[in-house]
């Protein structure tokens, strides 16, 4: 879920974030300010200053930070300098 300066809000499968917080989101449903109209969209571009807040489902949340773990603990290579070995 995400909530614009606005009001709006829009609730869907996030596709894409970059640095800038903007996003891609997928099978939207937005929300109008005063909650009385809704829109489905296939697809839509939010921009990241004007977000408000996001809502991410808790078991997202955790499997990122497993996810991470896993990185974290994964041998990164040999340690022998530079080139592949033979």
């Amino acid at each position: 879920l995400v909530e614009l300066k606005n009001g709006e809000t829009f609730n869907g499968h996030l596709v894409n974030c970059d640095n800038w917080m903007n996003l891609t989101l997928r099978e939207v449903i937005q929300t109008s300010p005063e909650g009385d109209r809704f829109w489905r969209l296939p697809e839509c571009y939010i921009r990241g200053n004007t977000i408000k807040y996001l809502r991410v489902p808790d078991e997202i949340i955790e499997m990122v930070k497993d996810d991470a773990v896993r990185q974290r603990q994964a041998p990164v290579g040999s340690g022998r300098g530079r080139g592949a070995r033979s």
